[in-house]
This record gives structure tokens, sequence and C-alpha cells, in this order.
């Protein structure tokens, strides 16, 4: 209950700060390995696999992100990660902070890192700590459409794994609204 009482205290301090300078984001990301079946038939398609690299987690996130000033942006974010080769699926929560490092125009180059939690909401989901860090590049469409291109190291502390933690490297594309 106090964590609850906390955020929603943070949340309202941010917006009433902010006032105009909140913005929503969402942004899918992907992490690639190597293709364990390269060169291999593949009975389904009827043909031989030549992908040298495939895709191997999904991760959703979105979020609110405040505006603080021209190079500190902070947000509270969630997402949906699903490692289907490691039969991984988890739920983080965390707060995020930007930090500009170069502003032309309608462009910005962005270093990032966010910490939070896993949320377990039954037995499909995983529960441990969640760190990410990264860069990003955002590009103004218009008054209230940024699309976003980012490269982020995630990881989740999470029991059972080697050293007790699932580290993985995404790629993502995404918007940013309002």
């Amino acid at each position: 209950m106090q964590k609850a009482f906390f955020i929603s205290i943070l949340l309202i301090s941010m917006a009433t700060y902010a006032q105009n300078k909140i913005h929503y984001n969402f942004i899918i990301n992907t992490t690639f390995m190597a293709n364990d079946n390269f060169g291999n038939y593949d009975e389904y398609e009827d043909e031989r696999d030549w992908d040298i690299i495939v895709p191997r987690a999904l991760l959703l996130r979105n979020g609110f992100d405040v505006t603080l000033n021209n190079f500190v942006t902070l947000g509270l974010n969630l997402g949906l990660d699903w490692h289907q080769n490691l039969q991984v699926l988890a739920i983080p929560y965390y707060i995020d902070s930007k930090f500009t490092i170069l502003k032309g125009g309608n462009k910005k180059l962005y270093i990032g890192g966010g910490i939070g939690k896993l949320v377990k909401l039954g037995k499909a989901f995983e529960r441990g700590k969640y760190y990410k860090v990264g860069i990003g590049y955002q590009i103004a469409m218009d008054e209230t459409h940024n699309f976003i291109i980012n490269i982020d190291f995630h990881q989740k502390q999470i029991q059972g794994f080697e050293n007790g933690r699932l580290n993985s490297l995404s790629f993502g594309m995404g918007m940013s609204f309002l």
C-alpha cells in the first residue's frame, strides 16, 4: 500500500510540475541471436532455412515521460517481455530517466537508464529485479508525435538462470504522443 501511495504522489507531483510536458510512449523491442537451424530443411515451410540471425525475444514497453528541462526526462513504464526460446514471461515496471546528449531542431540523441521490478501475476510470470541502460534517437514528426529508435541492454535478476541473471541486448522502434 505504501508503494502505491508513493507512486501516486510521484505521478501527481510530476504532472503538476510538468503541466503540458507529459508524453505517452510505446516501444517494441526485439533481441536477435544466431539461427541454430541455419541451412537445415524446414518441413513446415518446405524450404531450407537461410536466415543467419533470428529474433529471439519480444519486449513491449509503454509509459509516461515528463520533460523536466531541455536535457532531462523522467518516466514511469510498464512492459511485457517474452523470451520464447527460454520460456520466460515477465512484466517489468520501472522508473526511467533520459539525458539528452545532442539536440538539433526536431531531433534528439539521448542516453537512458531504468530500475524496477518484475511483477508476478501468476505461475507463468517471473519475479525479480529489472535494470536497463541504453541509447536512443528521437525525431519529431510534428508538435505532438515523435518517432523513436533505441538500443537497450536489459538485465532481469531471476532465480534459476546462470548467475541469477537474464541479460539481453535489444533493438527497438516506437512512438511518443501528446
